[in-house]
């Protein structure tokens, strides 16, 4: 095994795998245009996914509000005599 700082037969395998593994997500690594879309789409999935927990914490804060007004509502009704 060699001691030098760079290593032909190692770069070409990393080569190798990561063309392997984008070809695997349908991208090929030599079209810039195909690279920019990728990377253009995992843009937007990371946008649904902070809009998809904003809509969760909406949901979670809405359930809460309707719990504290029906607790506010039960108060309520037993102060005035139970109607």
């Amino acid at each position: 095994m060699s001691d030098c700082g760079e290593c032909p037969h190692a770069d070409k395998s990393a080569e190798i795998a990561v063309r392997k593994v984008f070809a695997i997500l349908g991208v090929d690594v030599d079209d810039p245009e195909k690279v920019e879309e990728f990377r253009m789409d995992l843009r937007f999935g990371k946008s649904m996914r902070r809009a998809a927990d904003k809509g969760i914490l909406a949901v979670v804060g809405l359930g809460a509000v309707a719990i504290a007004g029906a607790l506010w509502a039960g108060v309520v009704s037993s102060v005035r005599g139970g109607h």
